[in-house]
Order: C-alpha cells, then structure tokens, then sequence
C-alpha cells in the first residue's frame, strides 16, 4: 500500500493514500491545495492520484503546462491533458513559475503496511453511528446536517477531477425538497435554504475547532475537500440517499414544523433540533 506526500514551499502538507486524490492550482476555484502567486497556474491544474503501486499526475489546465523533475536531471514536460505515471518516489512538480523560482510541489511516494483485512470497512447504518476521520471530525449521520453535507459534496463525488459546480445553499434546499416530498412553496424554499446556511455554518465550525482550517473565510470548495478528502463523505454515502429518504423525510419535516421528539447528537451531545 502506497502513502503519497504532497508538500508546498509554503509549508502546506497532505497525504493521500491509494484510491484518494487531490487538485492543486490558485485560489479561487476551490482546488484541494491553495498555492498563490503564480500567473502560470490555472485555478484546478494539477491532479494527482494515489494507487496501490505509485501515483499518477494529470494536468488538468486547458492552458499551462506543467514540469516533473525527477530530481535525476530530467525536467517532464507535462502538456495540457498530459498525464504522468510514476512509481514509488521523489519530484517535484510545478508549472514554469514555479521551477524558476525554485518553490515546487514535492512529491514523495513510500510503501506502507497493509490494514488489517480483519478491519471492518463497510459503513454503519444511519443510526447515529459516528464517521471518525483521522482528521480527528466526528460526523453523525443521522443529524440533518449530514444530508447538507452529502448534498455540498455531491458533484465532485460523482467527478474525481472535481470540475463541476458546488451547489449553493438554496440549490441544496431545493434539493432537500424533491429528496423529502416537502410542498414546492417560496415559504419552504426559504425556510430550508435558512437551516442549510445554519447546516453549513455548523460543519465549517467543526472543523475549525478540529483545526483542518486554522484561518476564516472557510469556503465552500475548502469544505467540500475537506469532507471528501477526510473520508467523512464518500460515494457510497450518496448511493445511499434513496433509501433513506423516508428517514431523511421525517427529520426535516420535523425540523420545519418544530414536531417530532428533540435529538441529541452521536457527537458529543450537540443538539441536532433545530
């Protein structure tokens, strides 16, 4: 098993391991890792993948290319939709920018003991059952505010390369309403769109207090990732909505008429009524 390390000169680190992803580029376009100061480097322009046996990169720019430098004297130009395979080890990698100014993305790639195959994988019924991250963010997923997230994260859930448009706070009311069968009304949009914003506000704030973010404004591209990338949020998650949808229906109905017996949460006590 493979643990890809992805580093910035500006101190940033991630780590993926295989079957997880990451885009870099500049900000602004909501991209896993943030790197500024660069006019060669697109808003998503970097893709890279960790698997079983090496990682591979992509430049997912339409425009700039990007350079690998195997640090064994060769520089990899990587054109737009150009992808590279490497197996387990160092480069670095960055756009003409940043080789000049010598402050690349490094790049390292190192084997891994395998998980225990005695380890339980498959995920828990929605019965409160916490997600538990190594972000160290615990996620009921019962809460109301675990469809929101489900519902934040659903495009780039169904693209890997991320390059469709996060839905916003009253896309996602919208959404809550065909999902649960709520009355198509201006009123119900608005009121479901409010606990969304409130939603949102409220998974922002759990993972500054994790400290996955240590400066505001948190996006909503950084949460996305942030979701996504600490597994709290995951394809199968979204597969699992149709069936959950009477569950889902009960809970946010309750929580516009103010009916239904007050919740207390599988996360630390947290009240989930709204």
């Amino acid at each position: 098993m493979n643990r890809v390390v992805v580093r910035s000169s500006d101190g940033q680190q991630q780590t993926l391991t295989a079957g997880q992803s990451l885009i870099f580029g500049r900000p602004g376009g909501g991209a896993d890792l943030l790197l500024g100061g660069d006019v060669h480097l697109s808003r998503h322009h970097g893709l890279i993948e960790a698997q079983e046996a090496g990682w591979h990169l992509t430049n997912v720019s339409a425009v700039n290319p990007l350079f690998v430098d195997t640090l064994e004297g060769s520089l990899i130009p990587l054109r737009p939709g150009g992808r590279w395979i490497a197996d387990r080890t160092t480069v670095t990698v960055g756009t003409a920018t940043m080789v000049h100014q010598e402050r690349p993305l490094v790049v390292s790639c190192t084997a891994v003991p395998a998980p225990d195959p005695a380890v339980r994988r498959d995920l828990p019924p929605l019965t409160g059952e916490p997600t538990r991250p190594v972000a160290g963010v615990v996620l009921a997923e019962d809460a109301q505010y675990f469809l929101t997230a489900v519902l934040l994260c659903g495009p780039w859930l169904r693209d890997p390369l991320r390059l469709r448009r996060l839905p916003a706070a009253a896309e996602i009311g919208a959404e809550v309403a065909t999902l649960t069968g709520m009355a198509a009304s201006a009123a119900t949009f608005t009121e479901l769109e409010r606990y969304v914003v409130t939603d949102l506000k409220a998974l922002k704030q759990k993972m500054l207090d994790a400290r996955v973010f240590t400066e505001r404004p948190v996006s909503l591209g950084m949460l996305a990732a942030a979701l996504i990338g600490h597994g709290l949020v995951t394809p199968a998650h979204l597969q699992r909505i149709p069936e959950q949808a009477r569950e889902w229906r009960y809970r946010w109905k309750a929580r516009l008429t103010g009916e239904g017996p007050a919740e207390t949460s599988g996360d630390g006590g947290e009240g989930r009524g709204r």
